[in-house]
């Protein structure tokens, strides 16, 4: 016989709270719990089984009542008309006394003991139904009974991790570093043999911070929250044995370093993701005042808009962004820098783990038309959508290139539409739902007319996609809802292309109805009646087919492009249209919630 929830939870108790108790009883304790766990939840399985058979009942004799009620309708008006028939009868007799009543009195005897019969069926029926339901609330009280047990223990269990993360994380150990440094000529010997202990302390705090997360029980789980907290670690002491240059050219030191972690009361419940309540004793409040505790190594994460740059911090070299960087707290000097760009440098103050930045400008190489380039995103997303830039000047728009139009501001224009794989970068960061999916409907062309088509959205507008592939049965909503996203991601200003700026990058240039001159070429573009292998199929691959002067893709067909119009205006023609409609100065006009399966949407991004 296992021991009740309230005993466990006493005989746990010392090892939940006390930081004395080791970890190998921690250990046991969630091992403990995890065994009341598996019974608990085998004993709740067999009450669920048990409170669906008493349902099973429950409804067997509803559906029991019902037939039962049904059949008494039918007797009941069998009843009345054996009635009738006996009560006809008798008053035949003053006149033919001779009638046989006989067979209309047992006609009449049959109903009435038919319909009595069903009357005690139902009694009984409705008798079993009350002890039924009667034990189908007591099933119901057993099952919740039982969670409740469970969630009990499961608090338990919680805590029970906590401890013994917090005990983990809290083993002090002696490292022996060896470091090896190239000095630079212009330090003397003791700022060399400074900067190289400085080094070599820096790479204890990483070793032992990737010790102890190697030695924890949960290391997976912490591996995935540890961005969110800081472990708090500290050089106690340490001890240099042996330094000096071996080879003329390099200098190694040689220490014994002890380090250990001090992180704060709630860290424990962050690398776990449980609610911090487990990190406290039950009942106690996390009121207590907020000590600012020193922090003597931590990380600095940095990043830049470029790649193949050089980060140096105090004069050491550390690669390229983005790159983590583990620092004593204080002030350092950070210095990012590239060939042909202007160096960034900073001093920075670093108190806790932060991140920083870095914004590097062209030197002198003056920005031209057509130049491509992709911001770099946040994290490990990589790059944004590839851009092409154009500039500021006197454009032609409009029917037969009649408009002219001063720009007075550079902009860069996607290369393409924005790609089924792109978005689904977005929907999986964010979590995001399309007006399409939101309303479970995308519009398609269905034999030329509009039709709102259901269990339709950008995962699965009609017709096969792939990641190349332009997403479509995105609104207008859902395409700035993905530049403001894009806008958080790099820190740049993303956004929707004004109508003039979509025609401009469309035309590359020319004052003809496509980018190449007046005359459709069949088989070049992805139009209706095109002659490809996509026409009235389906969307083609964003770069199926050659761009424009500017480098810029699908600006004739393919899909319509939303544009910042507040009148909800898209451009470019589509895939189901006539090539007469991808003509640069046609328009659509849709309201900025529809989505259709022909069309998506481009960015654009302001330039400075």
């Amino acid at each position: 016989m296992r021991p009740g929830l309230s005993a466990l939870l006493i005989a746990l108790s010392p090892c939940l709270f006390l930081p004395s108790a080791n970890a190998q009883e921690t250990s046991d304790s969630v091992t403990q719990i995890d065994d009341q766990l598996f019974t608990q939840h085998d004993e709740l399985n067999g009450l669920k089984q048990a409170l669906q058979t008493e349902q099973s009942h429950v409804a067997e004799k509803n559906d029991r009542l019902a037939v039962l009620g049904k059949e008494a309708e039918a007797l009941d008006k069998e009843f009345s008309k054996a009635k009738q028939q006996l009560e006809e009868t008798y008053q035949k007799l003053e006149n033919e006394p001779g009638i046989d009543l006989i067979e209309v009195q047992k006609r009449y005897q049959d109903a009435w003991s038919h319909v009595k019969q069903n009357q005690k069926s139902r009694l009984s029926t409705e008798q079993e139904l009350v002890e039924a339901q009667a034990k189908l609330a007591q099933a119901n009280r057993n099952v919740e009974a039982k969670i409740a047990v469970i969630t009990e223990l499961e608090g338990s269990k919680a805590r029970a991790r906590v401890e013994q993360l917090r005990q983990e994380l809290t083993q002090p150990n002696t490292l022996s570093i060896s470091f090896t440094n190239r000095c630079q000529a212009s330090l003397t010997l003791a700022q060399c043999d400074k900067q190289t202990q400085a080094l070599a302390l820096q790479k204890s705090v990483k070793q032992f911070r990737a010790q102890v997360i190697d030695q924890v029980t949960e290391q997976a789980l912490v591996e995935r929250n540890l961005r969110e907290s800081s472990l708090n670690i500290h050089i106690v002491r340490h001890k240099t044995t042996s330094s000096g240059f071996y080879d003329g050219e390099r200098y190694r030191a040689l220490m014994d370093v002890t380090l250990e972690a001090r992180p704060s009361a709630k860290v424990a419940c962050q690398l776990l993701g449980v609610d911090n309540q487990y990190c406290f004793a039950p009942g106690e409040l996390d009121i207590a005042p907020q000590f600012e505790q020193e922090i003597a190594w931590v990380t600095l994460a940095i990043r830049s808009n470029l790649y193949d740059d050089k980060v140096t911090i105090d004069g050491v070299n550390y690669g390229s962004t983005p790159v983590e960087v583990m620092l004593p707290i204080g002030i350092h000097n950070v210095v990012v820098q590239k060939e042909g760009y202007h160096p960034f440098t900073k001093q920075v103050s670093v108190k806790s783990d932060s991140s920083l930045r870095a914004q590097l400008t062209e030197k002198s190489n003056p920005l031209r038309s057509g130049d491509k380039f992709a911001d770099v995103m946040q994290g490990k997303l990589g790059k944004a959508p590839q851009m092409v830039a154009i500039l500021s000047g006197t454009y032609y728009t409009g029917e037969n290139a009649s408009n002219q139009v001063h720009l007075d501001h550079a902009f860069a224009f996607g290369a393409t539409p924005i790609t089924v794989s792109q978005f689904t970068t977005f929907v999986e960061q964010t979590g995001y739902q399309t007006d399409a999916e939101l309303k479970n409907t995308c519009t398609a062309l269905l034999q030329g007319e509009v039709t709102p088509v259901e269990n339709s959205s950008w995962r699965d507008p009609g017709f096969k996609q792939y990641p190349n592939s332009p997403v479509v049965c995105v609104s207008k909503n859902d395409a700035q809802s993905y530049t403001n996203w894009l806008r958080k991601q790099t820190g740049l200003s993303y956004r929707l292309p004004t109508e003039d700026e979509w025609e401009i990058a469309s035309r590359a240039g020319s004052h003809e109805k496509y980018w190449w001159g007046n005359e459709f070429r069949s088989g070049e573009v992805n139009t209706g009646w095109s002659g490809t292998p996509w026409s009235n199929i389906s969307t083609s691959p964003v770069s199926a087919f050659k761009p424009n002067s500017l480098g810029v893709y699908d600006t004739v067909g393919n899909v319509w492009q939303w544009t910042s119009n507040p009148q909800g205006m898209a451009k470019g023609g589509a895939w189901n249209f006539s090539p007469e409609m991808a003509a640069a100065d046609k328009q659509l006009y849709l309201s900025s919630s529809s989505a259709a399966n022909y069309l998506g949407f481009r960015v654009v991004r302001d330039i400075r």
